[in-house]
């Protein structure tokens, strides 16, 4: 598997309209290759919320046949590509290959 993650600082005070956004259904759902979207938040800091935001691929060649798309292409084109997020501080991208996952027996 292989895992797209964006790591975003986020003013407080966004958490339910951004909640709201990451419930709803999206595009990527219906490609191939997509496995799931994961939102975690973490609250501690008094001055921001941070977002981690991972999106789970099959394979890294799912991801990139994505990426690489006519839509995706065009989704970035017109200033579409992530969407709108109120109160962004800072953002950044991380990716990484499944290496072990264990689950309740």
């Amino acid at each position: 598997m292989y895992i797209i993650t964006r790591v975003i600082k986020v003013e407080k005070g966004q958490k339910a309209v951004l909640q709201e956004k990451f419930s709803q259904p999206f595009r990527l759902q219906t490609i191939d290759g997509f496995v799931k979207r994961e939102v975690l938040i973490d609250e501690k800091s008094l001055e921001y919320d941070t977002y981690r935001i991972s999106v789970y691929w099959a394979s890294r060649e799912a991801f990139y046949a994505w990426e690489g798309s006519e839509e995706h292409k065009a989704l970035h084109k017109h200033g579409k590509g992530h969407g709108d997020m109120p109160g962004v501080i800072e953002s950044s991208k991380e990716t990484y290959f499944e290496l072990a996952t264990l689950f309740a027996k």
